[in-house]
């Protein structure tokens, strides 16, 4: 078959076509790498048909009657999948002619085309030419031609062929000229980098800005590229986010087609969970990578404040109404980056008032018993809007009036002297009933008299020297004079209060005492605990017993038998009054010793034995003891004997020679040591006659 030369009409009007064409977005032909490229350019293979049946990525361009052409892959009619062919019964007009040319949309254009070798075939006609074709260049297809390959220079945006009557020359006949392959590869670039869209608002993750978070916020984000999207990805800190959803080929997972242009699904959103922690900024980024490989990765600081705050609250447990409003005080423990919010407090259940630093002073007024709470929030915020919050911490605090409490010992002076006696009285005539024989009878009693025991007191008298004023007459004259004269006195019983009292051993005491406030207001029916301790500077208190107020808020106690030892009254307090304490007063009780002498005459130069036994219980080490002898007003110290743990002690004394009779008298005392709990007491004095043998 004659080949006929080039028509420079021809090429112009086909290679118009081919700019004008129509293209399809399609997918790339083999899954993309999802690393992140710095370039702006990727690469994808576009296999014109492949596996695939029905149309490929290329499209008819200019087409002639009597010049057919067939796109459809997997043909199965012995016809190639993209064809240009007479049909063997159309006379062709010079310069027509019809093509295949496949157009690159926008975003991607054409590095490379290839017909692999056995793939073309070209049965040239009489006066029938072929073409490739791409952006600014050609290539005529030889009659022998097996395979094609072609580089444009610059890219070009579609690559194509046709089948053209020579317009140079006559009619080209009807003897079924054609060219077809099976198959033509492009190696395609993708141009610009992914298109990436954050919707949502001020719910999505992404656009927060500068505010500080927490908590469980969406992620979410839409893509799109020439090529179509590949993968969807995102990192928090460089730490992939929920990869178990993350896309590929998303959301049909059939992979890239590779007969396509775009070659994998577009426009597609994704909306990850991003679990937010830390404390501080952290940085977000989010990806799309398209089915040629390119990425896109916009960076994004967000301000992560995961902490919780921690409250704490200092006050006194109890306050003065005295000492005007009292303060409870709350200081935040923790805090994250965010800084702190606000402190909210509530007293007794009241209306939360805010604070905006820390520590903050609480108000706390009014008597009895106050609770207060208080909370603590940041400025992190989870998706909700809502800060965080830290636990409740809470104090309560009794605002009471001050109390004043008072002990003494009651002693009565100039009390009454009193005795018995028995005195004669007249008792009156009366009439009374009586049961006789069964029945109540009025008997007639006559007067009469009898003894009764009885009690008489009269006050102390006393004879006291008296001065008074009289008038008297002086030269004629009356005048005011000052006399001394002696009165009788009536001395009543009265009640003193006293800080010390001394009873014998064996004996209780009475204390007495009153409970006041500070305005000097009784407080009756409150409890008072009597403390006692020993004087021996340790503050070693111990409760007695507890005494009731009266209406007028004095109370009395009964001491039991015991030591020497202070006494102290104590109030604890409640809600409304505050705890006091009383002054000390000692109570004073002497030892209890007892002597026996083994013989009460002795001659002169005998010896008497003295036992005896200290009473009280604990006996200290030491010399405790002081042994006395006397006559005639006369004493002196002879002896310290020694004394057991139980309180017994026993020593002797020789007479000396001497003549007459004289009767000697002994006593023995204990002396004040720290250690003991009595004071110094003495034995009642012992007597023996000493005499000639």
């Amino acid at each position: 078959m004659r080949q006929r030369s080039f028509h420079e009409g021809a090429f112009a009007a086909a290679k118009g076509l081919l700019c004008s064409a129509v293209g399809f977005v399609v997918l790339a032909s083999a899954p993309a790498s999802v690393e992140i490229l710095a370039s702006a350019r990727a690469i994808e293979t576009v296999d014109a048909c492949g596996t695939q049946s029905g149309p490929s990525i290329f499209s008819d361009g200019s087409e002639t009657p009597g010049i057919y052409a067939l796109n459809d892959c997997g043909n199965i009619s012995g016809y190639r999948n993209l064809e240009l062919y007479n049909d063997s019964r159309n006379q062709i007009s010079p310069g027509k002619s019809s093509s295949l040319i496949a157009q690159a949309p926008p975003g991607l254009e054409i590095l490379d085309a290839n017909v692999p070798a056995m793939s073309l075939q070209y049965i040239v006609g009489t006066g029938y030419v072929a073409y490739f074709i791409w952006g600014t260049g050609s290539q005529r297809v030889a009659y022998t031609s097996t395979s094609f390959s072609v580089t444009p220079d610059p890219p070009a945006t579609a690559f194509g062929f046709y089948l053209e009557c020579n317009p140079l020359g006559t009619t080209c006949p009807a003897d079924g000229a054609f060219i077809g392959m099976n198959q033509v590869v492009l190696t395609v670039q993708e141009t610009v980098t992914p298109t990436i869209v954050e919707p949502g608002g001020s719910s999505n993750l992404w656009n927060q800005g500068s505010r500080w978070l927490r908590g469980n916020w969406p992620l979410t984000f839409t893509a799109s590229a020439p090529s179509g999207i590949y993968g969807m990805h995102a990192w928090e800190n460089g730490n992939p986010v929920d990869t178990s959803t993350e896309p590929s080929c998303w959301p049909d997972g059939s992979g890239p087609a590779q007969t396509s242009w775009q070659q994998c699904d577009n426009f597609q959103t994704w909306s990850p969970t991003v679990s937010l922690s830390g404390n501080g900024p952290q940085q977000l980024q989010i990806a799309a990578v398209s089915a040629a490989g390119n990425g896109s990765s916009p960076p994004e600081t967000i301000n992560v404040d995961s902490v919780q705050p921690a409250i704490s609250l200092t006050g006194p447990s109890q306050a003065s109404s005295s000492a005007g409003t009292a303060y409870v005080t709350a200081t935040v423990t923790t805090i994250g980056k965010s800084g702190l919010g606000a402190i909210t407090c509530s007293v007794d259940g009241g209306p939360a008032q805010s604070y905006s630093s820390s520590p903050a002073s609480i108000p706390v007024s009014g008597l009895g018993k106050h609770f207060v709470q208080c909370t603590a929030t940041n400025r992190s915020y989870n998706d909700l809007g809502q800060a965080n919050v830290s636990m409740p911490a809470a104090w309560s605090l009794d605002i009471a009036e001050p109390t004043a409490s008072g002990i003494s010992f009651s002693n009565i002076i100039h009390s009454l002297k009193c005795r018995r006696v028995r005195e004669r009285v007249e008792v009156a005539a009366r009439w009374i009933s009586v049961h006789r024989h069964g029945k109540l009878v009025r008997v007639h009693r006559p007067a009469r008299a009898k003894v009764v025991k009885a009690v008489k007191c009269h006050a102390r008298i006393v004879t006291r020297r008296v001065t008074v004023v009289v008038k008297e007459k002086k030269q004629g004259k009356t005048v005011l004079v000052r006399r001394r004269k002696l009165e009788r006195v009536v001395l009543p019983p009265k009640a003193v209060s006293s800080p010390t009292k001394r009873v014998a051993y064996g004996k209780g005491a009475t204390a007495s005492g009153w409970l006041l406030t500070s305005s000097r207001i009784a407080l009756p029916g409150r409890n008072v605990d009597v403390m006692t301790a020993p004087n021996n500077g340790l503050g070693q208190w111990t409760l007695a017993t507890v005494a009731t107020t009266n209406a007028d808020g004095g109370w009395t106690a009964q001491l039991p038998a015991g030591p020497s030892r202070l006494v102290e009254a104590l109030y604890t307090g409640n809600s409304t009054t505050l705890a006091s304490t009383s002054n000390a007063i000692h109570l004073i009780v002497p030892a209890k010793v007892r002597i026996r002498l083994s013989t009460h005459r002795s001659p002169w130069g005998g010896t008497v034995q003295i036992t005896g036994r200290v009473f009280g219980g604990h006996i200290p080490g030491g010399k405790l003891l002081r042994l006395r002898i006397g006559v005639a007003g006369v004493h002196e110290t002879v002896g310290i004997p020694n004394v057991a743990r139980n309180g017994r002690f026993r020593t002797t004394w020789k007479f000396a020679s001497g003549s007459g009779v004289v009767r000697y008298w002994f006593t023995v005392s204990t002396l004040g040591e720290p250690d003991y709990a009595f004071a110094p007491g003495s034995s009642k004095r012992v007597y023996v006659t000493v005499g000639p043998g």
